[in-house]
């Protein structure tokens, strides 16, 4: 299905601005959508309408049920009444990230973790993410855990903090034989958590495309 014949009307959509004294993201909703041109709803900050200017150039991104979206554009024009709207140009490229098929990027953010046993919830441990994807992650740990092992997971990204079970795929000694490599996949995710973890993805995605690395 084409991205277009999912952005309509009334769509939600994350408008991310990357710089600036207004750099962050910010919900709000497609207004009119046609074949070059599309308009969002402005959004607000204590009630003041971000003040974005013409020729600035955001991230859209917004998702269905199978796949996630991005694409830049460009602020053409402002329009305050009746409806403080964005006029944004349609892109030549959008980026889409399959669901089934999620990007892996390396991510290094501070995790912790507890075993899920017959009797309760296990101590607390932390450990350090080395990549992740929409379906799981991996991260290095001091403490070893048996393969398939259920775990509760609380993950602290820059999108917010993510809750969620996760199952073990895989757990590997480091060279040093001093820690564990463990490889998750999240487990009973809901699909509110999986798109903070998306969006994240999609983040350091445009980063490393920045950066000349992908």
């Amino acid at each position: 299905m084409s991205y277009k014949k999912i952005l309509k009307p009334g769509l939600s959509v994350e408008l991310v601005v990357s710089e600036g004294d207004y750099a962050g993201r910010y919900r709000t909703r497609v207004d009119e959508v046609g074949q070059r041109l599309m308009s969002v709803e402005a959004p607000f900050i204590e009630r003041q309408v971000i003040p974005l200017a013409e020729g600035m150039v955001v991230e859209i991104t917004f998702w269905d049920d199978i796949s996630a979206y991005s694409f830049d554009a460009k602020i053409l024009q402002r329009i305050a009444v009746p409806v403080p709207l964005f006029i944004l140009e349609f892109p030549d490229e959008v980026h889409k990230v399959q669901r089934r098929n999620f990007v892996r990027v390396p991510a290094f953010y501070a995790i912790t973790f507890r075993r899920v046993t017959r009797e309760g919830l296990s101590d607390m441990k932390k450990a350090n993410m080395l990549d992740l994807s929409g379906g799981g992650m991996r991260f290095r740990a001091k403490e070893s855990v048996e393969n398939q092992a259920l775990l509760y997971t609380q993950l602290f990204l820059p999108t917010g903090e993510i809750q969620t079970p996760a199952r073990i795929c895989r757990v590997d000694k480091t060279e040093d034989e001093k820690a564990y490599i463990i490889s998750v996949e999240f487990y009973e995710i809901s699909e509110r958590e999986r798109d903070k973890i998306i969006r994240c993805v999609f983040d350091l995605q445009r980063a490393m495309r920045k950066k000349g690395l992908v």
